[in-house]
């Protein structure tokens, strides 16, 4: 293997490399946003089912700061499951009047969740952080009014545990795909220049053959068996012409008698 031949190879490691690198990386953001948008929506399924639960009691006219059964509803929700650290369920004002975590308790929530539920009017909510993200469900009493919110906690270490073992999953892949693509490039690569190479040394020995009509039989068959019978038939024709041309001259020599 020469040096043009190792140049090529490494060329073509290093761009399988930066493809498969590439396509690492763009699998792995995808997933984290997949992962991140599929949590929020699990959240908010919970948040809405606990949502219902306190529109149910106000309905029965229990005001919202007076239900007695909710703290324990919300104890359950919180330990079914491992992502949620906490929830609270606060006023318009941002004064929580129930809590999980009973420190909480008549204490104003982040200024985070405050300004996405701003942002959100009366929608769903995210607030993102690494001090206290949270999901978010408008609270709202049976004339439509919203009466307060509710917000899920959630652990960002969960989260970002699980986008770690899924990215070194996905490097343990990308360098096995790596590895196969460059071994194949490299390859098929050499497996074409070498075939080149052939090709333009029996090239070579067909232009230098003393008969071009009578060149190797591989050059006939190869991608320059269209120019070398073309080249053939102009030589042909060219030695016609000058066999021609001799035999007038001699028909019909010089009158200074100089012959050729």
């Amino acid at each position: 293997m020469d040096s043009t031949q190792r140049r090529m190879i490494a060329v073509a490691v290093a761009v399988c490399a930066f493809a498969v690198g590439m396509a690492g990386l763009l699998n792995y953001f995808k997933y984290r946003a997949t992962t991140e948008r599929l949590l929020e929506q699990r959240l908010a399924t919970i948040g809405r089912s606990i949502a219902n639960n306190i529109q149910s009691s106000l309905a029965l006219g229990l005001q919202f700061a007076d239900i007695g059964t909710l703290p324990a509803v919300m104890r359950r929700a919180s330990d079914g499951d491992e992502l949620i650290t906490g929830i609270d369920v606060f006023d318009t004002g941002g004064l929580t009047l129930y809590s999980t975590a009973h420190a909480r308790l008549a204490q104003p929530v982040p200024a985070a969740w405050r300004a996405a539920i701003a942002r959100a009017g009366d929608l769903g909510w995210v607030a993102h952080g690494d001090a206290e993200p949270a999901v978010g469900i408008a609270v709202q009493n049976h004339f439509g009014l919203t009466v307060g919110h509710l917000a899920l906690r959630y652990s960002p270490q969960v989260v970002a545990r699980a986008s770690r073992a899924v990215g070194r999953e996905l490097a343990v892949a990308a360098v096995g795909v790596f590895a196969v693509t460059a071994s194949l490039a490299s390859l098929a690569l050499v497996a074409v220049v070498r075939r080149l190479d052939r090709d333009v040394q029996t090239l070579e020995a067909a232009l230098l053959a003393a008969d071009p009509g009578r060149s190797p039989a591989a050059s006939r068959r190869g991608p320059f068996r269209r120019m070398l019978r073309r080249f053939a038939a102009t030589v042909r024709t060219a030695q016609t012409q000058i066999a021609e041309a001799r035999s007038m001259m001699r028909r019909n020599p010089p009158r200074d008698g100089v012959s050729t």
